[in-house]
């Protein structure tokens, strides 16, 4: 019992998982067993100071745009250098390739966002950052017992705002047929990625992998478009380092989709396990329902 109080004491006094640098015990922890919760992040978007309308920018309606457009990667810089290491980024299945034909380039960009906007969203950057480090870090070597915490909520914002990017540049096809970034909650997706209270009721992030299937461990991240009968965009298929996703933006049609019937919604933890370790990458969801644990066998090479 002593060694167990020892134990609580360290982990409790050391650095939160959250990567705040703060003792965990006046950041993430509870106090009750061992739960952890980070809440997302506060992006005020509706709250920022007024300035200008820039057409080009996606949240010019909020009347706070400041000039002028910014470069903004698709994907956030800080996933790529992760994703690619020491390699190269390599792309396919943009409309601007020929099927089957992969590319190497440099992370690309968009101009789609003002210099505030963009600045706004970096909160979103961030913890997609320490997410994919995380579970790449994870996967690649056995480190012994590791525990990171974020916001799945803001995992899912960023998601959302990756894929309107990718959109709005019109590097999202299907069919091979260029698509014109229009989702089918367009109007909503500015309050959507301000706050996760303004996501519908049964929109977010799907797991579809069961516990025990087995994955193959691949620096990759991918997305595909799900359309509507009027081409928007309704959600995202996402594979994220060999873990299958599901982004609904809308309300759960499994009549539509039906894989979706036994998906597990927002996940609560990636757990990997070797020999003699197990580390966990927990995401914390506002609310008290319980979430799934997802405990994948990993595919050796």
């Amino acid at each position: 019992m002593g060694e167990e109080k020892r134990k609580r004491e360290a982990v409790l006094n050391g650095p939160c998982p959250c990567s705040s640098n703060k003792p965990a015990r006046i950041c993430c922890f509870t106090g009750q067993g061992w739960q952890w919760h980070k809440s997302p992040a506060n992006l005020g978007l509706r709250t920022l100071p007024l300035g200008h309308h820039l057409e080009k920018c996606y949240m010019k309606e909020l009347g706070s745009c400041v000039p002028g457009i910014s470069r903004e990667h698709i994907i956030s810089n800080s996933v790529c250098k992760v994703l690619v290491g020491d390699g190269d980024l390599s792309v396919s299945g943009v409309p601007w390739l020929e099927a089957g034909e992969t590319k190497i380039i440099a992370p690309p960009t968009a101009k789609c966002l003002c210099r505030k906007h963009n600045s706004a969203l970096s909160p979103l950057d961030a913890a997609a950052h320490f997410f994919f480090a995380s579970l790449k870090s994870y996967l690649e070597r056995d480190g012994g017992m590791r525990h990171a915490l974020i916001s799945g909520h803001d995992l899912e914002r960023w998601l959302l705002k990756t894929a309107k990017a990718a959109a709005i540049s019109r590097n999202l096809a299907h069919d091979r047929k260029p698509l014109s970034g229009t989702f089918a909650r367009d109007e909503a997706i500015i309050d959507m990625l301000d706050n996760p209270t303004n996501w519908p009721e049964g929109a977010g992030l799907y797991c579809v992998m069961n516990t025990g299937d087995v994955t193959e461990k691949t620096a990759r991240f991918q997305f595909q478009p799900l359309i509507d009968e009027n081409d928007n965009i309704e959600a995202l298929a996402i594979n994220i380092m060999g873990f299958r996703f599901v982004l609904i933006l809308s309300t759960k049609d499994v009549s539509r989709y039906p894989f979706l019937s036994g998906a597990k919604f927002r996940p609560g933890r990636i757990q990997i396990s070797y020999p003699k370790s197990t580390s966990w990458l927990t995401l914390s969801w506002e609310g008290q329902t319980n979430h799934d644990v997802l405990s994948l066998k990993l595919l050796q090479h």
